[in-house]
């Protein structure tokens, strides 16, 4: 079942509706907020989460199996926070200058979010600082013996 743009209700069926200048696919109830549209049905899971354009962030922890050389840092949030500080900006200041909301520069610098590859760069070229650093390899600590590896041969000592 896809969701209401407009209201978030699960519905069946979603219609093609022009609300204050922008396509939505509303649930029956909504579609009297605004005038309909004759087109295809709309995609199996319309939900608001799902635009048209690329967000510029997400609540996604980093993928362990990509293959990256490079990764966000995992302090980006006090990087962040120091370097905006270290210019004098309040969060206000680096919103303004990025184009992002306060609300979206409070979750960062907290961590509640984790920033895609465009919003990354938009950070490191408007506070002039790296957020990305290369990928550690992982060697195996043990041996491989017929029973195979378990996640303990994956362990990083870092005394070694």
């Amino acid at each position: 079942m896809a969701e209401c743009e407009k209201c978030g209700k699960k519905a069946g069926r979603l219609s093609p509706v022009m609300i204050a200048g922008a396509e939505m696919y509303v649930c029956p109830d909504c579609t009297r907020f605004g005038t309909a549209i004759k087109r295809a049905p709309p995609p199996q899971q319309a939900t608001a989460a799902s635009s048209h354009s690329t967000p510029m962030w997400s609540s996604r922890k980093k993928d362990a199996l990509s293959s990256r050389e490079k990764e966000l840092a995992d302090d980006y949030p006090k990087r962040v926070q120091r370097a905006r500080e270290n210019k004098g900006w309040s969060r206000e200041d680096l919103g303004r200058n990025i184009n992002e909301k306060v609300s979206v520069i409070s979750n960062l610098e907290n961590g509640e979010i984790h920033p895609s590859d465009k919003f990354i760069k938009k950070l490191e070229k408007a506070l002039g600082i790296e957020l990305m650093e290369a990928v550690e390899e992982m060697h195996a600590i043990g041996s491989m013996e017929s029973k195979g590896m378990t996640l303990a041969d994956f362990i990083v000592h870092k005394n070694r």
